[in-house]
């Protein structure tokens, strides 16, 4: 006698039937990794970056992370296949595709598009453990192929609005075709993103500048809930004295660092023109991107590359101020970085997480009349060990706040909303595969 599948009816069936397995798993072998936790929400992510070094990417390798330290749910990355980068490996949470004419985007390097074999993912997707719900994290070629697999398999569908891609059409139209050009492109980014999110659900956005542009284009709910930050990950160190201090920092000079990708929309030439001539000051842009050799050849500019973990944080530990002058951050993940590692901070005033921040929580929020005073500021606050200290204690405090273990309990109980009230969770037997959906 053949059973396809169990029924759970309660926790006390639960319990029983996962020591059954456990049992099953050590006397045949068999893999029943996937029943440890039944019933769990498995949030299935279709995003076009993953395993590159971006805002994004950063983002649900934390959320995975996460979901797999705590057991609360279950997430499945579904992301472009890159057999061009190191270490990548597919896993049971991670489903590297393969795309057919697969290129990354001309303008924006780490974004992979390409013609995904929708038949294909269907396939994964109906195969994977329920209850399910997809998450559309990009509006690119992925993201697309996230939103009809949802609506053929009649799952439900949230999407999250990472990057102002209208914003980011009109500055590289207008660069390249002029003032209606860059009008043209960001309509046509608005189309993209009307076709990646407009059968979700609901929206997610991380501030209200990023609610705005979703409001252009999305009719149904839309829930603001901060991109969160590793506060464990990133924390102040013991000194400021280490390898990057000693490799970037010069004599006395204040050691001021702008991190992230390296693009001409962060307004880095504005950067450069207030910091980088004064010769109290030691400016390093830490990361890399196509603006990376204009600003080597036009400025003179000290660009590390990308840098990873240990490298990264010690970036933030071991500086003296960070900067960020942008006005295109949908919300800026490498200035929460900074001040989880308790690095005070100078911002413009602006969009994303720069709007939310209120007086007196250790960040200098500029506007546009004061950056004449920037390099001074900068130099003086150093100078001012107490008020230092004060205000790298008060960044961090600030930042506990939208830890991942506040903000992605908040996201997993949005997508859980949307599930069918009757869902009622599976368990396959005699099987190594996982269960249908249907």
């Amino acid at each position: 006698m053949s059973v396809s599948r169990i029924d759970i009816v309660s926790a006390g069936s639960r319990q029983r039937l996962c020591c059954c397995f456990v049992a099953l798993d050590s006397l045949f072998g068999y893999n029943w990794s996937l029943m440890t936790a039944p019933g769990r929400l498995n949030i299935i992510v279709f995003t076009d970056t993953f395993f590159e070094v971006n805002g994004i990417g950063s983002y649900y390798r934390m959320l995975l992370n996460w979901a797999n330290r705590t057991n609360e749910v279950r997430v499945t990355i579904i992301c472009p296949a890159r057999d061009d980068l190191e270490n990548i490996e597919a896993s049971e949470h991670i489903i590297p595709v393969k795309g057919f004419l697969q290129r990354p985007n001309p303008f924006y390097k780490d974004l992979i598009l390409g013609f995904f074999p929708v038949r294909k993912l269907k396939r994964i997707v109906a195969e994977l453990p329920s209850p399910k719900v997809v998450h559309v994290a990009t509006s690119a070629s992925m993201g697309w192929c996230g939103a009809k697999v949802a609506r053929d398999l009649k799952l439900p569908a949230v999407g999250y609005y990472h990057t102002d891609l209208q914003e980011y059409g009109r500055v590289y139209g207008e660069r390249l075709f002029g003032r209606w050009g860059g009008r043209l492109c960001r309509y046509g980014a608005k189309l993209l993103d009307r076709f990646a999110y407009g059968s979700c659900q609901a929206m997610c956005v991380p501030s209200s500048t990023a609610e705005d542009t979703v409001n252009g284009f999305f009719q149904g709910p839309i829930k603001l809930i901060a991109n969160p930050v590793d506060v464990q990950g990133y924390c102040p160190g013991p000194s400021r004295d280490g390898l990057f201090r000693k490799k970037y920092g010069q004599d006395d000079r204040v050691l001021i660092v702008a991190v992230g990708r390296v693009a001409k929309e962060k307004n880095l030439d504005l950067v450069c023109k207030l910091l980088g001539g004064d010769e109290r000051i030691k400016l390093v842009f830490v990361g890399d991107g196509p603006y990376a050799a204009t600003l080597r050849q036009q400025w003179g500019a000290c660009v590390t590359g990308f840098l990873h973990k240990q490298e990264l944080l010690d970036a933030y530990q071991q500086a003296d101020i960070f900067v960020q002058l942008s006005t295109s951050e949908t919300f800026g993940l490498s200035l929460v970085e900074a001040l989880a590692s308790g690095l005070p901070a100078f911002a413009l005033r602006s969009q994303g997480f720069v709007s939310t921040i209120a007086p007196g929580c250790g960040v200098e929020l500029l506007e546009e009349s004061d950056l004449g005073q920037l390099a001074d500021r900068c130099v003086a606050l150093v100078n001012d060990r107490a008020e230092y200290e004060t205000r790298s204690r008060k960044v961090r405090e600030l930042v506990m706040r939208i830890s991942t273990e506040v903000i992605f309990p908040e996201l997993q109980s949005i997508h859980e909303s949307f599930l069918p009230t009757d869902t009622i969770p599976t368990i396959p037997c005699g099987s190594k595969e996982a269960p249908s959906a249907n």
